[in-house]
């Protein structure tokens, strides 16, 4: 009997060239999506193709990612997430796996998805954090990034935080939340979507660093996001940005 098998996982991406299968030939990097096939196909002794909710960049990590794919099987769901996680790196883990409806698809039913970037804000740096945020040495202003980040939020284009512009039908989207709390040193920046442009995400964050660290003015930034001044994006880094969670109807 055919099931819609849908799995959480989560990952560490620093060894990996993104989430997505590369089809460039020549192309030796591995991707998530590979090593996960790999043991699905160990498993089930078919090549299967999976979907799946968000495509990551390189470096970048995730906690919720989600996926699923269709097989014909009888192992129970138990054994096949203690499978999977035997085939799987120490850095890819099956968190959840659940049987979904027939026409249930990760990416296309997902609702939003919540990125969630980390900085760590105190003047030396520690190696224990080297992979996993950025590090900024300078202050930074949480209240004034709070007050820009309202002007963010919405629904509306938001082709100057993203990568090619120019190959998107359309850069609207509906930036639902954004959330920035300081704890300890650590400035945390919670992103809830209905999607992500290609580098949405860590544009917005370098954005708001230079409105938080004086490099941008509350009175430039708001005339940078009416489109009455001119703004060239840099994405943070990415091994900075994690994905937490996709959210379903």
């Amino acid at each position: 009997m055919q099931k819609n098998i849908l799995l959480e996982i989560e990952y560490l991406g620093t060894n990996y060239y993104g989430f997505q299968l590369q089809n460039k030939a020549g192309e030796k990097e591995i991707t998530v999506q590979e090593v996960l096939e790999r043991a699905i196909r160990k498993l089930f002794k078919k090549k299967i193709r999976i979907a799946y909710a968000s495509r990551t960049d390189r470096g970048v990590h995730a906690k919720g990612q989600v996926v699923n794919f269709k097989v014909d099987t009888v192992i129970p769901l138990k054994k096949i997430k203690n499978a999977l996680n035997a085939f799987l790196p120490d850095d890819v883990r099956v968190k959840k796996i659940k049987i979904a409806s027939d026409d249930f698809h990760s990416r296309f039913k997902a609702k939003s998805k919540i990125y969630r970037y980390i900085i760590f804000n105190k003047v030396e740096p520690t190696v224990f954090w080297l992979n996993f945020s950025w590090h900024i040495a300078k202050p930074l202003d949480v209240s004034k990034m709070l007050r820009i980040s309202k002007r963010i939020k919405g629904l509306k284009d938001f082709s100057i935080f993203a990568k090619e512009a120019h190959t998107y039908e359309t850069c609207i989207r509906h930036l639902k939340n954004i959330s920035i709390k300081k704890s300890k040193g650590f400035i945390d920046i919670d992103l809830e979507a209905s999607g992500f442009l290609r580098n949405m995400a860590r544009n917005i964050v370098a954005f708001l660093v230079k409105v938080g660290c004086g490099n941008i003015s509350q009175k430039e930034a708001t005339q940078i996001l009416s489109k009455n001044k001119p703004y060239s994006n840099k994405p943070a880094p990415a091994h900075g940005l994690y994905l937490i969670k996709v959210k379903y109807a």
